[in-house]
């Protein structure tokens, strides 16, 4: 009962990572109708942005993730500006192709700049464990877990209960009526390519101490991220939530209770499930056209 514990907190520590990296995926979607496909290299970028500040610069924890978070802000704003806006015109594919020639950009860029050799990127957390019920769980998982609850409750009231997270459901919803309706639609936009550029580096940051920090890190991620997407309901927040969290349970229960060599197996093989039986996933909705 302990090793089932300990497995299902880790799993859901896992989890809500992925479903970190999902919301931004789905943020993004909703706003633009842009499939990011760089979004696993958003989180890589984040993780190394913190081995940047935490470890060669050697900042205190609270001046370190801050400075990760307004790097991933400023480097949100620039992908919009030099890729998003130039393209915004041209059919999807050319923006979404865009997206995987950036992804794989940045992805030599930190080769170049860190090499192939792993980072583990330490957590304030360090060393610092919980017993439950006679399972020793490490104190960075819960955090990674309560930060994630908090978040999401913050980004609910942020889309619900505020003036911009309103207009940012609107342009998501009808852009051309909310252009109209005198909203600023181009900062709007901007501003979902920034939220999602910080919820990537946030996952980043939690992530680093359970996964070494590694160039090639962001490939598995995004295909995590697309998988819980999919599972959960393609531009559903519930569900890329929901989605995140189901792919990391049974990731760590699938590589512990069946064979590690079979977890991603396991993984896709339900989204595959998904696409076949219900393709508009857990909370997902009736497809309709955007306005």
């Amino acid at each position: 009962m302990s090793d089932l514990i300990q497995l299902f907190v880790n799993g859901l520590a896992l989890g809500s990572v992925y479903a970190l990296a999902a919301i931004g995926f789905v943020i993004v979607y909703s706003a633009t109708g842009v499939v990011n496909f760089a979004s696993g290299q958003f989180v890589m970028f984040g993780t190394f942005a913190g081995v940047s500040m935490l470890l060669d610069a050697g900042l205190p924890w609270a001046v370190g993730y801050l400075a990760v978070f307004v790097v991933m802000a400023v480097f949100g704003a620039g992908f919009f500006a030099c890729l998003y806006l130039p393209l915004r015109k041209s059919p999807v594919a050319t923006m979404i192709i865009g997206t995987v020639a950036i992804g794989i950009l940045m992805q030599n860029v930190a080769l170049l700049a860190f090499g192939s050799w792993p980072f583990r990127l330490p957590s304030p957390l360090d060393g610092l464990s919980v017993h439950m019920f006679g399972a020793v769980i490490s104190a960075h998982a819960l955090m990674v877990v309560a930060v994630t609850a908090l978040l999401v409750g913050l980004l609910w009231f942020l889309l619900h209960r505020t003036p911009v997270g309103i207009g940012m459901r609107a342009v998501a919803q009808d852009m051309r009526a909310a252009r109209l309706m005198g909203l600023e639609v181009n900062r709007l936009l901007a501003l979902s390519w920034i939220l999602a550029a910080l919820l990537a580096g946030l996952a980043g940051l939690l992530l680093g101490p359970m996964w070494f920090a590694d160039v090639n890190m962001g490939d598995p991620i995004a295909l995590k991220a697309f998988a819980a997407s999919i599972i959960g309901g393609f531009g559903s927040l519930p569900g890329a939530i929901a989605g995140g969290i189901f792919v990391g349970l049974t990731e760590v229960l699938g590589a512990s209770y069946i064979s590690s060599a079979y977890k991603d197996l396991i993984a896709f093989g339900i989204m595959i499930l998904f696409l076949l039986v219900r393709p508009q996933g857990l909370f997902g909705e009736r497809i309709q056209d955007r306005g």
